[in-house]
Parts: structure tokens; C-alpha cells; sequence
């Protein structure tokens, strides 16, 4: 450590930002919380004669540069707040001087009404990233964290829940900036339980830097919930209601207590979901048709808890303990009759399938971590991580045959239990710098560096039995380990020079990998030992080209492990013709990321973002005879090109609107199966336009919609889907409260359609429509006051994104 911070000062003053003959030092409230943006006055301590003035930054710090020497006070101003001075100090020739923290006391004036507005659009266009900033938006406010997500611009769900941003799969999603460690249908459980109002704001980092893990090819989406920032007793309850043919209904309490030294927060929020969605699949084999048809059933009820505590020990040293969880029981049932057809107009013989899959799933994680920060810059931040997730899926397939007549031919059992235990252990470190110039005050240089270590262990067991005295199934009864250890370690350096700026990092990850699956009859499947070190170099520039306008370039390797139940060769029967199963040789892909974007106004963008996908991996259909099964493969090699723009723009004082368009074009090169090469090339659009109306003081409303055009994935037709949604919302009690009511997919357009070929002449075609049409109310309430800052958010944490579980078909 001793050695890096030398280094680092070698390299300050190579660089020209020396802080010699200088006063540094920090302002603090009365809880000793930093003083965001206080004023301050540099005097001479003779005569209090005005030297300069300057700003804190948001941590409360501050420097004064050039200063001759001689003896000065320094004086601190903020509103609300009584002025402190510092006592005197000299600055002595060649010396850089630090002071204690200053101390800002609550004026005993108190102002008979002071009214501040300030507003933000809900879509931020930052440097490196795009910001949804949920909590000042209305109709975000009615709608769950999954409904919100489903609609933020760039962004696409699909029915199987898995995330897309700008054109490419592999999104890494992290909850107040650590991974959720779900899969995909069990994120989306947890984001359908979790009132928006209860979030922030919402980052989309399309290319992350060094700091952040590097998996995940389409980058990061953090989900940021809010924190209250005051002193005392605060927080936010809020309840909503939902109706379509089904209900969906969910509640939340988010509490927060500040005194001194202490601050304890938590959250809890709860929902109960129904829906069905009506299903419709058409296989084609030679010389024989499957037409499906039937629904899904689908009920959650999720709990989702987060509880924690900081102390501050004197002024820099702070020590925090979070708990967070969920759990979850999902009743799912898929209902279908299919029809088979030979060459005759009426069926040959027809199948109805039943099949109930209750799951329940929890997952606990604990965390410690401790920060210390003091007035120069210096931060060092240290957690320890423990996760636990556990999730239990049996499931029963009822099918019964009947001839062309309708007559009862046979019946069909299979039984299945499932089980899946995962646990992750994750410790890391953060070690940040900053180094503000001596010559001028828009210089600086900060220097990032740190290392992870995440062990993670999964278990899965499977008991699959046939007919109705439940045999054991020696083909599919299976149990499949698997241990990945991971060490990272980076570095980065940001240097920003008037209307420059230039960041450059490195990250090396090394992965150790074992599996092994083992069957009733002692056959194993050793997914080989695979030892790697990858490195993932970042780099970032941004130049203030006008007074209006700033030009950036960035650039990242990423990789994308496959999620663990991915590698699991489990075969989970879906109906008599059809399974699922994992590929325990998945191959992690890698991705070349570079993005050229240029900003007019800080607030209107056009991107052009290139990407180049090596064993590239997605979800085929494989089909044996009349047989078909699905799984992920590696299948080569995905290159994109997106081109998009979004701005804010105000077309009244009352209406102000914002514009998202993307366009994506892609080329899929590779390998579907043995005999079936692709090389296809595709195109898709993305829009998204919501406009909002400031009615009065405390009526508001807002349109808003999306469209995403048809496009291709490899060998797939996929559909369009678009949805135009309504809400108003009116304040209440003195403007504490909210209530809001409006309808989602007004025009109930949303739905799926996937249509495929594959070798040898064999087709499918899929439509599957859920309840979106909704009309939801809502009501918030805020409690507390809102004057003084209060505990500082958790950093960015680590552990494994990857938990996938295949309960729910």
C-alpha cells in the first residue's frame, strides 16, 4: 500500500498537480455528515480582508491554490445554516496546509416560506452513461421496478424475462450497485414485487469502466433505491392495486433514522400477482403438424426485505451492515391440447397436457464493509460478502392421448424434483485517489485501484420418476456441481484538464472452473477443469468541443459467462415432445465494445456504438424425430452497429417532452447445429416518446409509449411489440402524498411472436399474449423532514449475477 500511494504522488508531480502552498479542508453539518457545495471565503486572519473564494465539492471538500504566504481564516456559508470559521492557520513557503473539519450549526432563523424547484428530466443523458431518474417522475411512480424497466429506452424484455440493451443481450443488472444474483425469471419476480416509488434512480452503463466487473457483454443497469438524507425519523409507504382479467396488487414501507453517528435503514416490500397468458405453438416436422394451444397460470407472491446499519467512527472512518432478501412461491401451470396431424384435414390423434411447477425460492446476502475518507482525496472502501440462494421446483406432467375419433388411447406420468443450492462468498477492496492542480481549478488527476475475490458453489439435484407408482428415471435423474473461482484486480487513472477529459484502465480477471454431473447409473459429464486469465482494458476521452456541445470515445472488452444452470444438463420434460436441457461445454463469449457519442446542451445525444461478439451463445431448439428440445449453445460470432438519439425537449412551459430512437444492425455468423450454418444479417428499431403535462400545482400527467420494430436473432423472426400507456396523478396532503391511477397498454398491443427453420425442413411458429392491458392506482406517502443531509450511499459490491434456475417452464 505504502509503495502505491508513493507512486502515486511520483506521478502527481510529474502531472503538475502538487497541492504545495495550499489550505485544504472539509465542511461537515451538525450530524457530521459533508456539507455538499458550501460557500467558502479564504481572509486574512490580521484584518479578515477577502482573499478568494471558492466552492466545496459534494463530499464537503475544498482547496484553496497559490496561496502566499501568511496566516488566514477560512469561512463557511450555507443556507439554513449559521457561518463557522476556522481557526487561524500559516502557510508557510512550499507547504500545503490542512485544516480540521469546519462545523456548520442550524440557523435559529427560520425563513416564513422558502419554495425551491428544481426539476430534472426523467431521462439524464450523463458522459458515460443514461440516467432514468425515477423518483421525480409521475408515472413511474404507479408502475412496478419491472414495468418501468420494461419501457426505459433502449431496453427490451423478452417473454423468458431476459434483458436486452441497445440491440445486445448480456446484461449485467445490479441493485444499488451489486448484482442481484437471480436468474432471469426470478429477477423478474423480485423487480414485479418492487414499487418504483420506492427507486431513485435507474443507470444504464452501456460500456462500464474498469471498476465494475467485466461481465456482462451489454453492459450494467443499476437499479438505485432511494435513500433518505435527513436527520431523524423518515420515510415512504405506498400501496397499489392492479386490474386486468387478473389482479396484481403490492405494498411497501421504506424507513430511515439518522442521529450522529448512527444511521439504521430498511425497506420491505411485498406483492401478490395472477395472470394468465394464452399460448399458441405451430411445429412442422416432414410429413406431420403440432398445433398447440392452451395457457400458462402464473401466480407470485414475493417478499423482498433489505435492512442496515452505518456508524461513523470520528470523521472518516465508517462501518455499515446490510442484510437483504427475498422470497418467493410461484404456483405455475401450463394447460394445452395439441392436435397431430399426418396428411389427413382432421387430427390423427390429439394430446392434453397438464403441468403444475410450484417453486419457491430465498436468497439472503450479508455484507460488512467499512470506508474511510479524509479531506485530501483519499477514499479505501473493503466488504465482505456471504449470498445464499435456495430455490425447490417439483413438477408433475399429466398427459393423456386420444385417437382421431376422440377415443381414450393411454396416459402418461413423469414427476420431477428439483432442487438448487447456491452459495457465494465474495471479498473485495477499493482504493480511490484524487489529486486537485495547484495551477488551475479545473485540474485534476484520480486514480483508481483495487481487486475482488468471489468463490462461488452451486449443487443441483434432480429426481425425476416415470408413471403412476413414480419409478425412478435413470435418463434424467441427475446431480450436477459446479465451482467457479474468480480474482480480479484493477487500475485506472482520470485526468481531467480544462475541456479534456481521459480515463484509461485495466482489469484482469483469472477464472478457475470445475463441473461435474453424475446420473443413476454412475455416468458423469466432467465439464474439463478450465483454468483462464483474461484482461479487460478500458479507455475513455471527452472534449468540450463548443460551449455547447462535448464530444466522447470510449472503449471495453467484456466477457459473458454462461449463467450456472445454463451448463446443467438436467433435462426437464415440458410435454411429451417437448424438454429443455443445459450444455455443460458453454464457452464464455467475448465482447469488443467502442461507442463514438457526441452531446449538445448536456442534454441531446446521438451514439454510434460498435460491437463484435466471439462464441456468442443463445437459446436453439434442437430437434430428434418428433422430438424437439431446447438448450444454449455456442453458436460464432454476433457483430453489431447501433445508431441512436435522445433528447429532452420542452414544447410549452406545461409540456415538456423526451425522444428515444435506436437502430440496430446485426450480423450473425456461425453454426446453429452440425449441419446448419448461418450467416444472417438483421435490422431492428427502438423508439420511445413520453410526453408530460404540469396541469396545475398538484395535477400532473403523462403519455408515454414504445415501439420495437421486427427483427431477426440468428435463425429466429421475432415480431414486433409496442404499448401506448396513460397516467395522472394529483398531490395530496400538502404534498407529502400521491395518489396516481393509469392504464398500461391502452391499446393492448403488447405480444409475442418467434417464428424458426431449422435443417432438414422442420419449422415452428410461436404467439404468446399476456395480460397488459392494466389499470393500476396508486398511493405514496412521504413522512419526515428533508433538511439535512444524511448517510452516504453503499458503493458498488460484487458477487455472482449468474444464478439461474429452471423451476418455471
Amino acid at each position: 500500500m505504502a509503495r502505491l500511494l508513493y507512486s502515486a504522488f511520483l506521478l502527481c508531480i510529474v502531472l503538475g498537480v502538487a497541492t504545495a502552498q495550499s489550505i485544504t479542508g472539509s465542511v461537515q453539518n451538525a450530524g457530521n455528515s459533508p456539507a455538499p457545495f458550501a460557500a467558502l471565503k479564504l481572509l486574512r486572519a490580521p484584518d479578515s480582508t477577502f482573499v478568494k473564494g471558492t466552492v466545496a465539492d459534494e463530499a464537503g471538500r475544498f482547496t484553496f491554490s497559490n496561496v502566499p504566504a501568511g496566516a488566514y481564516r477560512v469561512q463557511a456559508s450555507f443556507v439554513g445554516m449559521n457561518n463557522a470559521t476556522s481557526k487561524e492557520v500559516r502557510v508557510q513557503a512550499g507547504q500545503a496546509t490542512y485544516l480540521d473539519p469546519i462545523q456548520l450549526q442550524a440557523s435559529t432563523n427560520t425563513l416564513a416560506a422558502v419554495t425551491v424547484r428544481a426539476g430534472r428530466p426523467y431521462v439524464e443523458q450523463r458522459a458515460d452513461k443514461t440516467v432514468l431518474n425515477v423518483a421525480d417522475n409521475a408515472t413511474a411512480q404507479g408502475k412496478t421496478a419491472y414495468e418501468m424497466l420494461q419501457q426505459a429506452p433502449g431496453v427490451v424484455i423478452d417473454p423468458n424475462d431476459n434483458v436486452r440493451m441497445a440491440g445486445k443481450q448480456g446484461v449485467n443488472v445490479f441493485i444499488d450497485g451489486k448484482p442481484t444474483n437471480l436468474s432471469a425469471a426470478d429477477l423478474a419476480n423480485l423487480l414485479r414485487a418492487t414499487p418504483a416509488s420506492n427507486i431513485a434512480t435507474v443507470e444504464l452503463i452501456s460500456n462500464p469502466s474498469a471498476r465494475y466487473d467485466a461481465q456482462g457483454g451489454a453492459g450494467v443497469i443499476n437499479i438505485k433505491f432511494r435513500r433518505d438524507k435527513s436527520l431523524g425519523l423518515n420515510g415512504n409507504a405506498s400501496a397499489g392495486y392492479g386490474q386486468s382479467d387478473h389482479y396484481r396488487a403490492n405494498a411497501a414501507v421504506d424507513l430511515n433514522y439518522r442521529a450522529k453517528r448512527l444511521n439504521l435503514f430498511g425497506n420491505l416490500s411485498g406483492s401478490d400477482n395472477f395472470q394468465n397468458t394464452n399460448v399458441r405453438i405451430n411445429r412442422y416436422l416432414a410429413g406431420a403438424q403440432f398445433l398447440q394451444r392452451g395457457f400458462d397460470a402464473d401466480g407470485t407472491r414475493a417478499v423482498v426485505y433489505k435492512a442496515g446499519a452505518d456508524y461513523t467512527v470520528g470523521t472518516r472512518h465508517t462501518l455499515g451492515l446490510i442484510v437483504a432478501g427475498n422470497a418467493a412461491s410461484n404456483q405455475f401451470g401450463t394447460y394445452t391440447t395439441t392436435d397431430i396431424f399426418g396428411k389427413r384435414t382432421t387430427p390423427d390423434s390429439s394430446l392434453t397436457n397438464r403441468v403444475d411447477s410450484p417453486s419457491q425460492n430465498n436468497r439472503i446476502n450479508a455484507a460488512l464493509n467499512y470506508q474511510y475518507a479524509d479531506t485530501l482525496g483519499l477514499t479505501l472502501y473493503v466488504d465482505a460478502d456471504y449470498t445464499r440462494f435456495g430455490n425447490t421446483a417439483p413438477s408433475r406432467i399429466t398427459s393423456e392421448y386420444t385417437g382421431a375419433e376422440g377415443q381414450p388411447l393411454f396416459n402418461r406420468q413423469n414427476r420431477f424434483d428439483a432442487t438448487t443450492d447456491i452459495t457465494i462468498l465474495t471479498f473485495r477492496a477499493d482504493l480511490t485517489k484524487e489529486w486537485k492542480s495547484r495551477h488551475r481549478s479545473d485540474a485534476s488527476v484520480t486514480m483508481e485501484t483495487g481487486f475482488k475475490h468471489t468463490d462461488v458453489d452451486t449443487d443441483n439435484d434432480l429426481l425425476a420418476f416415470t408413471g403412476v407408482e413414480n419409478r425412478a428415471d435413470v435418463n434424467r435423474t441427475n446431480r450436477f456441481t459446479y465451482r467457479e473461482i474468480v480474482t480480479a484486480a484493477y487500475a485506472s487513472l482520470n485526468r481531467k484538464t480544462g475541456k479534456l477529459t481521459m480515463q484509461a484502465g485495466l482489469r484482469a480477471e483469472n477464472s478457475l472452473v470445475n463441473g461435474r454431473s453424475t446420473d443413476l447409473l454412475k455416468r458423469t459429464i466432467n465439464r474439463p477443469d478450465t483454468t483462464y486469465l483474461n484482461l479487460f482494458p478500458t479507455a475513455y476521452v471527452q472534449y468540450q468541443v463548443s460551449k455547447n456541445g462535448q464530444l466522447s470515445v470510449n472503449y471495453g472488452r467484456r466477457i459473458g459467462r454462461p449463467n450456472y444452470q445454463d451448463m446443467n444438463p438436467f433435462v426437464y420434460q415440458i410435454d411429451p415432445y417437448t424438454s429443455q436441457r443445459g450444455n455443460p461445454f458453454l464457452r464464455p463469449s467475448y465482447t469488443q465494445n467502442a461507442e463514438l457519442s457526441y452531446t449538445y446542451k448536456w442534454a441531446t445525444t446521438l451514439k454510434i456504438a460498435y460491437s463484435s461478439t466471439s462464441d456468442f451463445s443463445t437459446d436453439v431448439i434442437r430437434q430428434d424425430g418428433l422430438t424437439a428440445y431446447q438448450t444454449v449453445d455456442n453458436v460464432g460470432k454476433a457483430t453489431v452497429l447501433n445508431l441512436s438519439i435522445n433528447s429532452p425537449f420542452a414544447i410549452k412551459k406545461w409540456w415538456n417532452a423526451y425522444l428515444y430512437a435506436g437502430a440496430t444492425w446485426t450480423r450473425y455468423q456461425g453454426a446453429i447445429a452440425t449441419n446448419q450454418d448461418v450467416d444472417q444479417r438483421a435490422f431492428a428499431f427502438e423508439g420511445y416518446m413520453q410526453h408530460s403535462f404540469t396541469l396545475s400545482k398538484v395535477w400532473e400527467a403523462q403519455v408515454s409509449g414504445f415501439w420495437n420494430a421486427p427483427t431477426r436473432q440468428t435463425i429466429y423472426q421475432i415480431g414486433g411489440l409496442g404499448a401506448l400507456n396513460l397516467s395522472v396523478q394529483k398531490k395530496v396532503m400538502d404534498g407529502r402524498g400521491r395518489v396516481s391511477f393509469g392504464i398500461d397498454d391502452l391499446l393492448n398491443t403488447m405480444r409475442w411472436t418467434q417464428a424458426g427453420e431449422f435443417a432438414g425442413g422442420a419449422r415452428f411458429d410461436i404467439y404468446r399474449k399476456w395480460e397488459s392491458r392494466r389499470a393500476t392506482i396508486r398511493f405514496s406517502y412521504r413522512f419526515g423532514n428533508n433538511e439535512v443531509k444524511g448517510a452516504r450511499e453503499r458503493k458498488d459490491n460484487t458477487g455472482a449475477e449468474r444464478i439461474k434456475t429452471k423451476g418455471n417452464l
